[in-house]
């Protein structure tokens, strides 16, 4: 086959695309990236766990220290920013001065003014070589760089100490303070570029972890899992992230900027902590400059889609009930003045919704193997497109693995998804399984956090980014990923693949030995598809070397799942929130 047809072939068969759908339903269209001039002539780079990220962060702000080009910036949006010092006895003072006078008048409303402390120390992020990331951003700032950081806080919950909102208030409390640090390194002329994201869904967040970098005649962007906190380097985090060079790096510097750009149009809002007002917009913010205009992919290198999730935004007058439920009045009075009711978003005031677009698509066109690992798989939809295709391809093989995150609230969910959803109708296999049913193994991670997000199909595509197996990932957080297509031979995703398994099998990849040595054994064979499968079902073929296995701490579940808590629909709502509900 002519390598242009092929790819071609390739991306109609796994990219989404307008002429998939005669009529699209509201928030959901093909992604913006869908011709070889926007697709193709990506560079794609991965960074498995947090030390690699950083070490690649802090290499682009070195490059950009001593570049000489013009227009160098930096861009760097986070759903946790952890640059400051979090101290346990720092206090939050919900409605600041003026709200506990007003207050004062009402004493039904006492209870919401009570100062808090947070109750737990939090060191700031120091990168792999010893430096403090707030320190190398200041250092970039007064190089002369354009450095903009924009992190979100939930109005609401930043405030509040509402028990559906689980940490929420930790990770808000210790990034205002990260924004008061980072103002005060920039300086009174730079402080503007600090700017808090108060444009999200109340029930969800700007959950993208992105950071994009260039001059005036390239762009890079980073987007993963990984938040710029100093826990992600921890050996019990798995997690993943990825730099694109090329025309879809330029994208995702747009909807930075939109993002940007949508907060300078909302009202500022004021958070007291520890007795200081934090303003979440200076005045002196200004809006940012457009990328440079992007090279054309000439059907080389990879394609690359940007995915975005921006919610819509449906409100009754008086909010959800479980908001206060003691009294109606404070409800209302939470849902209009505490930063619970939002307008919808200018740049997308019926949602997008490209993430779930883009994976159900790539999901119902698998042929030989779907492999997925993620903190959650709460969703009920993604369950239930992985079924589908189950069933109508016989021979497909499925690997989900799973580690939650110990900070997430005990639900029911996962065993619902799983056992209503994932795996109804499929035949069982009593031999070689640990799940018992056949083309599905469902493992998990004993005492790790599986926060990696990412895809992979067929050894030809991927997506990696800040989505979840979540329904909130579909329709209510603020999401950036992105999807992959090996069409010409790259061999980045079956790359990524095999480094990943090579992870889950204890191995040390080529990139973190510190002497050149000989690849471990198992490492190459392990970019052979039909030996590698072998890892997770002994019956999915085999020939890996002996003693190439998974990690002890690996382990299968047999399925259906145990439920250790009950599943509860109204919890499940509360959070793992849809956007497209009136709340």
């Amino acid at each position: 086959m002519d390598p242009t047809t092929k790819a071609q072939a390739l991306v109609g068969k796994y990219l989404a695309r307008e002429t998939d759908r005669v009529k699209w339903s509201d928030g959901e269209r093909a992604p913006q990236q869908a011709f070889v001039s926007d697709l193709s002539g990506n560079a794609v780079d991965y960074y498995i766990n947090g030390t690699a990220y950083f070490n690649a962060l802090d290499a682009e702000i070195e490059a950009l220290l001593t570049s000489k080009a013009k227009g160098r910036y930096l861009y760097l949006s986070a759903w946790w920013l952890g640059l400051a010092k979090l101290s346990a006895d720092t206090e939050v003072q919900p409605l600041g001065e003026f709200g506990t006078t007003l207050v004062q008048n009402f004493p039904f409303l006492k209870d919401l003014t009570k100062a808090a402390k947070i109750g737990r120390d939090f060191p700031a992020l120091t990168l792999p070589s010893g430096k403090l990331l707030a320190r190398r951003l200041e250092d970039l700032y007064h190089s002369g760089a354009d450095v903009r950081i924009l992190a979100w806080v939930s109005p609401f919950a930043a405030r509040f100490p509402i028990p559906q909102l689980g940490g929420i208030r930790l990770l808000n409390v210790q990034t205002l303070l990260s924004v008061a640090e980072m103002r005060s390194r920039f300086g009174e002329k730079g402080a503007g570029n600090v700017m808090v994201n108060l444009a999200a869904h109340p029930m969800g967040a700007t959950h993208c972890k992105l950071v994009v970098a260039g001059d005036h005649k390239s762009t890079r962007a980073f987007t993963g899992g990984i938040d710029p906190v100093i826990n992600r380097m921890d050996l019990s985090w798995h997690d993943l992230a990825v730099r694109v060079t090329g025309p879809s790096a330029a994208a995702i510097h747009r909807f930075f900027q939109q993002l940007w750009e949508e907060n300078l149009k909302r009202p500022a809002e004021s958070f007291v902590i520890d007795g200081l007002a934090i303003e979440s917009r200076l005045k002196t913010a200004v809006e940012i400059p457009d990328p440079p205009e992007p090279p054309r992919g000439d059907g080389h290198g990879s394609y690359v889609q940007v995915l975005r999730t921006v919610p819509q935004m449906r409100f009754s007058a008086s909010g959800p009930e479980w908001l206060y439920e003691k009294n109606s009045a404070i409800r209302a009075l939470i849902t209009a003045g505490a930063g619970f009711k939002k307008a919808p978003i200018s740049f997308a005031p019926e949602g997008i919704f490209e993430f779930k677009v883009a994976l159900e698509k790539a999901i119902s066109r698998a042929e030989k193997y779907i492999f997925i690992a993620d903190q959650a798989f709460s969703s009920q939809e993604i369950m239930g497109w992985i079924n589908a295709r189950l069933l109508a391809k016989p021979d497909l093989k499925v690997i989900l693995l799973h580690g939650g995150d110990p900070a997430d609230p005990p639900s029911g969910d996962l065993a619902e998804a799983v056992n209503n959803y994932l795996i109804p109708h499929v035949p069982p296999l009593l031999l070689g399984s640990s799940s018992g049913l056949d083309g599905l193994e469902f493992y998990g991670w004993t005492d790790t956090t599986v926060h990696c997000k990412v895809t992979i199909i067929d050894d030809v595509f991927c997506i990696v980014g800040s989505a979840n197996a979540m329904r909130r990932s579909l329709y209510t957080d603020t999401e950036l990923s992105v999807a992959i297509l090996d069409a010409t031979g790259t061999g980045v995703v079956r790359n990524l693949r095999r480094d990943l398994w090579a992870k889950y099998c204890g191995m040390s990849l080529p990139s973190e030995m510190t002497l050149i040595s000989a690849p471990q054994t198992g490492y190459d064979d392990l970019l052979d598809i039909d030996k590698a499968l072998s890892l997770w079902c002994s019956g999915w073929g085999g020939g890996l070397p002996p003693g190439t296995k998974l990690l002890p701490a690996i382990k299968g579940f047999s399925l259906p799942m145990a439920a250790t808590t009950a599943y509860s629909q109204k919890l499940h709502d509360q959070q793992d929130a849809d956007s497209r509900k009136t709340f």
